[in-house]
């Protein structure tokens, strides 16, 4: 049974490995091997002193993926057991295998209730990573990832240290309680020509967009390089109208950001932009396609998605749901708007009063703060994460939630912030 139940372990660890890697997959999908691997370790644990040496027994004569799965398992269950061998394994496993030992930590123990947690691995490591400094990079992440409150004033001692200011900063924003030079330090990052420090300056304005003025995102975003992504899609949700018209002006944004700076700013001539690409457009539609037709209008039709593609239908199922859309929410369209070609002057019989006007789930959009409902379930990676700075930036509060993350708890953020819409409507 032991046997059974770690190789099942294994395999559902390398499923969730490459689904997670796999940036159209989508969260209700992710859930599966999630769950599949709570329940799996918490059966592993139960056997004791015998699962650790079956699980260190096949360490020795694993390679590859399959050994990168047994180190995640060893790590979770020194985690779930409180082994306290774990901080050795980390110092062990990290170099190797970083993602392992930070997902196994992360990730772990299950916990007994949907409120209930415990981090007290998190603080044994960050004070074994004193005596092991190049664990402490794992560690300060854990402390952010986890908002490990308790290691707030030993972490804002390190900003002094030039090795470690960066993860810092980073570790301390997460939790909501970034230093008040924070905004000087992005602003030195952002002037680098390290990618590594850009990529630091993205990550903490995503984990807590109040870092950031609106001058530093118009010199982030002014670089139209990937690392700056986020800082287009925190503008556009601060200036939705006036961000999506200077991106779709612009002749060098990337298609990919256009689309999701277009779903989350929801405007009906993004819409129709889209929709003349995707139906000139041989074949299905893209992921982030699809999750701008979800987001805005509310549903993806089958013709859209289905292979292989027939353009005409897909075409006129588009026209169907755009105009529906419209209908249904009293936005005037012409009298031939569902022959004419895909054109905002054509298609909209007041285009400029359509400006103001923004969907959201196949409906005008009437809340300052858009909510995180079931769509997040529905959507790929990248939207998700989309959706995941949106929140941090309307609702100003930090949200340190990576798509990546394990199911449980995203959906366990998703939940607050349903249940914080409705006492706010209330």
């Amino acid at each position: 049974m032991l046997d059974d139940t770690l190789d099942q372990a294994i395999r559902a660890r390398q499923r969730r490995v490459m689904m997670a890697d796999n940036l159209v997959v989508n969260l209700a999908a992710l859930r599966v091997p999630d769950r599949s691997l709570d329940s799996l370790l918490q059966a592993a644990a139960m056997y004791g002193r015998d699962a650790v040496l079956q699980l260190d027994s096949r360490l020795a004569t694993l390679n590859g993926p399959r050994k990168e799965a047994a180190v995640f398992l060893r790590i979770a269950l020194a985690v779930q057991s409180g082994d306290p061998a774990l901080c050795q394994l980390a110092a062990t496993f990290h170099t190797e295998f970083r993602r392992a030992v930070l997902d196994g930590c992360a990730f772990y123990p299950v916990p007994g209730g949907t409120f209930s947690g415990n981090d007290d691995h998190i603080v044994q490591l960050f004070s074994f990573s004193s005596t092991v400094p190049a664990l402490r990079p794992i560690a300060l992440a854990l402390a952010g990832m986890r908002d490990v409150k308790r290691l707030a004033a030993e972490i804002d001692a390190l900003r002094d240290d030039p090795q470690w200011a960066g993860p810092a900063y980073l570790a301390l924003t997460r939790m909501g309680a970034a230093p008040p030079d924070t905004s000087n330090f992005i602003e030195d990052a952002l002037q680098s020509v390290s990618p590594a420090q850009v990529a630091l300056a993205m990550d903490l304005i995503a984990a807590d967009p109040r870092v950031i003025s609106n001058e530093q995102l118009l010199q982030a975003s002014a670089r139209m390089d990937a690392d700056t992504d986020n800082a287009w899609l925190i503008a556009a949700c601060r200036a939705p109208r006036a961000v999506y018209e200077r991106a779709a002006a612009s002749t060098s944004i990337a298609y990919p950001l256009l689309l999701q700076i277009s779903a989350l700013t929801g405007y009906l001539d993004g819409v129709i932009r889209a929709c003349h690409a995707i139906a000139a457009t041989p074949g299905p539609i893209t992921q982030l396609e699809a999750d701008l037709l979800t987001l805005v209008l509310g549903e993806l039709p089958v013709e859209a998605r289905c292979a292989p593609n027939d353009g005409h239908a897909k075409s006129l199922a588009l026209r169907n749901l755009l105009l529906r859309t419209c209908r249904n929410a009293h936005v005037p369209v012409c009298n031939d708007a569902d022959i004419c070609a895909w054109n905002v002057d054509e298609i909209l019989a007041n285009p400029q009063a359509a400006y103001g006007i923004r969907f959201r789930n196949g409906a005008p959009l009437t809340q300052q703060v858009p909510p995180l409902n079931s769509v997040v379930f529905e959507v790929s990676h990248t939207m998700r994460q989309a959706l995941y700075i949106e929140r941090a930036t309307t609702a100003g509060h930090a949200l340190a939630l990576s798509a990546k993350d394990v199911t449980r708890r995203q959906e366990l953020a998703c939940m607050i912030s349903e249940f914080a819409d409705a006492m706010t409507e209330n």
